[in-house]
């Protein structure tokens, strides 16, 4: 039984394709198996090519596969766009209807009457993915009684006649691949370690990390691909006495975590590029009045509107900079699922423990990404609090004071003797107006030490990670869900002899800068993979450092290939061994 199953199902919008890799992934999880998934699907509201691609394994996997083991086709479109990603020795279950290619270079075809079966002898034309899953039960081994009842929780609500469509659709589409298909390939459901892990995707991971951190304040306006995290939290965070609001507009949730949080309430709103760019006069308030916020921004292709449900990372620069004046924020950047609940958590922490905004960087990629997580990633989230002052009674009291810790701590509404001036104005210790250049100096040098201080806090020094041969000369830098192909690339360099190491900040402002210096201080070349078109992360460490970057940049809306990485290590390993022939060639 192979210990890795890389599986894709494609097929048209409104079929049910994800439904069959959620229920997929539903299984693995209760079996104690690795899952990595990445899904696409159209803009349109209705219509278009849609895929989910599902990785099971037995093992701890950071990737979602490159090349497909078992593709699943709907339609005559699905086999088209994607048999070519097909492996030599692959299977293909698809429509009976579906034309196939006269030579194919060893692969295994499976044809079931798919439309025929759900029409004809259901009666129900939308239970067409349910036969699928019947036909996958007897392919792959998966358990049939599992299935059933996923379906039953899943459609009891709808009433039994539909449930009964369902759990006939599963049973007859098992019957038929019993009855039609004669096994022709080795291909099996990984064996599980029986554990059973959490399921979730990226968006439900960064809902149950705020809540994890305490955030009972969340203010929204739906955004593709953030929708799913104010969707989740409406579910349950009422139900921990918090509130969800969905707000006119981007400008008005930031106003409204604005005001929470400096009611006192741990405060958060999710949003995309579109969005962010709308919130960056409040970031800015933020800043000026010291007052802590969550804003967490999925990426999607761009500029403008760009391509809602496709995947990016372009909004690096815009996270960093995107605010009039010298506005300050921290920029954090989780690597997977599993991290984003981690990630999450550390973002409240230091926006409380610093009184600053700050910008978690996802993108479509992994916010869609339904990964399998240990209990215990739940069980260790970082936890901070805001420092609250006690004035004493009489004395003026100095919100933004000089000198000593950056932060100074603040006052509730409300707390006795604690009275203050809160605006957007430059303003002196109490926070009244002024704007002589010796004041704004004062606070804007006070705003800056915040992150100096955070460069050096225990709570961000283990969010770098390390991976590779630390002797090699070759390095790689990369941020966010490109993590995950760098260290795949990493693995298959090693398989064919070729060292190479990488570093993984997730935290992007400040940048850790004594792990980064090190880096750079062992490596001769530098390969900077990223999702963006003039390479962001590349021009940060460029200006940063002073060190030049082989870029690896990709704008196609899906993630980065290990393969694509890999050629780049072997290009800068090749062009450092050219220089050693050379150089030994002169002393010679």
């Amino acid at each position: 039984m192979q210990s890795d199953l890389v599986l894709r199902v494609a097929g048209e919008s409104g079929e049910g394709v994800i439904t069959i890799g959620e229920t997929l992934c539903k299984i693995a999880a209760r079996e104690g198996i690795h899952i990595v998934t990445f899904r696409t699907f159209p803009a349109e509201i209705k219509g278009g090519s849609c895929m989910i691609q599902v990785r099971l394994s037995e093992r701890r996997i950071p990737y979602h596969g490159e090349g497909v083991d078992f593709l699943v086709c709907l339609n005559q479109d699905a086999v088209d766009e994607n048999l070519p990603d097909l492996k030599e020795h692959g299977v293909l279950l698809c429509e009976a209807e579906c034309d196939l290619p006269e030579k194919n270079p060893g692969w295994t075809a499976y044809k079931v009457p798919f439309d025929r079966i759900a029409t004809r002898e259901i009666g129900s034309r939308i239970s067409k993915n349910i036969v699928v899953l019947g036909a996958l039960s007897h392919l792959l081994s998966l358990p049939k009684e599992t299935i059933e009842k996923f379906i039953s929780e899943k459609f009891a609500r709808k009433g039994k006649t539909v449930l009964d469509h369902n759990l006939d659709a599963l049973q007859r589409g098992f019957d038929f691949a019993r009855s039609h298909l004669a096994k022709k390939d080795s291909y099996r459901l990984p064996k599980g370690s029986g554990r059973k892990r959490l399921l979730m995707t990226g968006n439900e991971a960064i809902a149950i990390g705020a809540t994890a951190a305490g955030m009972r304040y969340f203010f929204g306006y739906p955004i593709t691909p953030a929708s799913e995290i104010m969707e989740w939290l409406a579910a349950h965070l009422p139900k921990m006495g918090g509130v969800v609001l969905q707000t006119e507009d981007e400008i008005s949730a930031i106003c409204s975590v604005a005001g929470a949080s400096w009611a006192g309430g741990k405060s958060m709103t999710s949003t995309s590029g579109p969005g962010l760019s709308l919130m960056s006069e409040t970031i800015g308030l933020l800043s000026m009045a010291e007052i802590p916020a969550v804003i967490v921004d999925s990426q999607r292709g761009g500029p403008s509107t760009g391509m809602p449900t496709k995947t990016e990372q372009s909004d690096l620069l815009l996270a960093l900079y995107g605010s009039h004046g010298d506005a300050t924020r921290v920029v954090m950047a989780p690597t997977s699922v599993s991290d984003s609940l981690r990630v999450t958590a550390l973002a409240f922490a230091v926006a409380e423990k610093y009184q600053l905004p700050v910008i978690m960087l996802v993108d479509q990629a992994l916010s869609a990404r339904l990964e399998t997580v240990d209990r215990e990633t739940v069980e260790r989230l970082p936890q901070g609090s805001r420092s609250c002052a006690s004035p004493a009674d009489g004395a003026p009291f100095v919100r933004y004071q000089l000198g000593g810790s950056a932060v100074s701590p603040a006052a509730l509404p409300g707390t006795q003797g604690g009275e203050h001036m809160v605006t957007g104005m430059e303003h002196d210790e109490r926070g009244n107006f002024a704007c002589d250049e010796e004041t704004h100096t004062a606070m804007t040098v006070k705003r800056f030490r915040k992150l100096a201080a955070i460069e050096s806090d225990p709570l961000v020094a283990e969010f770098c990670t390390r991976l590779g041969d630390e002797n090699s000369e070759v390095g790689i830098v990369t941020w966010g869900s490109s993590a995950g192909p760098v260290e795949e690339a990493l693995a298959i360099a090693k398989g064919l002899g070729i060292s190479a190491q990488a570093i993984i900040p997730r935290i992007l402002n400040p940048l850790p800068h004594q792990e980064l210096k090190t880096f750079f201080g062992k490596v001769k070349r530098v390969i900077v993979p990223e999702l963006n078109f003039v390479g962001q992360l590349a021009t940060l460490l460029r200006s940063t450092y002073r060190i030049p970057t082989i870029g690896l940049t990709k704008v196609k809306g899906v993630p980065l290939a290990p393969s694509e990485i890999v050629e780049k290590i072997v290009e800068a390993e090749s062009t450092l061994n050219a220089r050693s022939t050379r150089a030994y060639g002169r002393a010679g």
